[in-house]
């Protein structure tokens, strides 16, 4: 437990003067995601003519873009980290010195969503700003977002691990890792609790969908976890992110077996 913490806190200063000394590119991330919502906000402007319905949406929307910001940095953090370690050539030396490679990546896993949540705070305030739209959460359903985030964003972490083990066998993989992100940004804007049940279940099954529809049950609709419904929409949010983050680790596992006995961690 004392390695573990002495780990994520080693981590947590790493990320904090990576971002220190290189503050270009977080400012640049910043401006990318605020002009993909800008040019989303003005289109779906045009398309909905009548303000009112916009109006009604608008909180949906905006949930629905920040939780696929999650999938963005979660998914694309463990391809670029081996990416990039693999291309400094450094890959190999830190699996001398972290036998168990994956318990690193969890504790990255850690670090990078405390950056991220300061990082969707920034760009939380931009898009309020920009489209005159709060989100009105009060103080005592909180921990209920953060519980849901937390279980959500553990589920794309067990998918994020899929592309990092396939980083490891064939060191560049960011073209899948980008398909990817764009179809679960289909995902996060789908009106799922509107399909027939069929369909229902099978987007259920998905990363994320219960982790967004519970978040809008709860700022959006102004509900919260209490009641059967809910409750089994928790239930089903926790064993989907279990499965994910079980199926995840295996396969990266598997990954970095088959790249260690074909020394693959030392090339690029």
């Amino acid at each position: 437990m004392i390695q573990f913490l002495k780990l994520t806190r080693a981590e947590f200063v790493r990320t904090v003067l990576l971002t220190i000394r290189y503050p270009l590119e977080l400012i640049t991330g910043l401006l990318v995601m605020y002009l993909i919502f800008l040019g989303l906000f003005i289109g779906a402007q045009s398309l909905i003519p009548r303000t009112q319905a916009l109006e009604l949406s608008l909180s949906s929307f905006i949930v629905s873009y920040l939780m696929w910001f999650f999938v963005i940095s979660t998914i694309s953090r463990y391809s670029y980290s081996i990416e990039v370690e693999a291309q400094q050539g450094v890959l190999e030396q830190i699996y001398i010195n972290f036998p168990r490679y994956i318990i690193l990546q969890f504790v990255r896993s850690i670090v990078d969503f405390i950056e991220a949540v300061g990082f969707i705070t920034v760009l939380l305030l931009l898009i309020s700003f920009t489209t005159g739209r709060f989100l009105q959460l009060d103080l005592g359903k909180s921990w209920q977002v953060l519980v849901v985030l937390v279980l959500t964003v553990a589920g794309i972490n067990g998918f994020g691990l899929i592309f990092g083990g396939l980083a490891l066998l064939f060191k560049r993989v960011g073209q899948v890792g980008s398909l990817t992100q764009f179809l679960f940004f289909l995902i996060a804007y789908l009106p799922v609790e509107k399909f027939a049940t069929f369909y229902q279940y099978l987007f259920y099954c998905l990363p994320l969908t219960q982790g967004i529809r519970l978040i809008k049950l709860i700022i959006v609709e102004g509900g919260g976890l209490a009641g059967r419904e809910n409750l089994a929409l928790i239930g089903g949010l926790i064993l989907n992110s279990a499965f994910y983050l079980l199926l995840g680790s295996i396969f990266f596992q598997i990954c970095e077996r088959k790249a260690k006995l074909d020394g693959r961690l030392g090339q690029y």
